[in-house]
């Protein structure tokens, strides 16, 4: 047991669901947020140990949620590993932008695989 926070930022409520699960089962303590501002809003209180974002969400978009993580005091520290369908070379490059951060295709990464980069990057293994 980690007892690790991690925000989860996620849109789609089966997966939210189904990755809230996984992450708690592995012991993690789970934050979840289905729109960017949400995020926003939940950062500087809850000030998590990483966070698991997605890029295509209904109002703020996870690009502006990265650059609001970037630009903010009290979080621009916090791990985030983006988790998106938008595979796409300007989102990469967008990403890269802000920083660096971990770009996992939801498509192509099973949760287990999710769990394995969270711990790499939390210094769990």
């Amino acid at each position: 047991m980690s007892g690790k926070k991690i925000l989860l930022v996620e849109d789609d409520r089966d997966l939210l669901f189904l990755m809230n699960k996984k992450l708690t089962d592995e012991g993690f303590l789970v934050i979840k947020a289905e729109t960017g501002q949400q995020a926003l809003d939940i950062l500087p209180k809850e000030k998590p140990d990483l966070v698991l974002l997605d890029i295509l969400l209904p109002d703020i978009d996870g690009l502006t949620v990265l650059n609001e993580i970037a630009n903010h005091p009290e979080v621009k520290n916090t791990p985030v590993i983006i988790l998106s369908n938008l595979a796409d070379q300007g989102s990469l490059e967008q990403a890269a932008a802000v920083g660096e951060y971990e770009y996992l295709v939801k498509a192509k990464t099973d949760l287990s695989e999710v769990v394995d980069h969270i711990r790499k990057k939390l210094k769990l293994n």
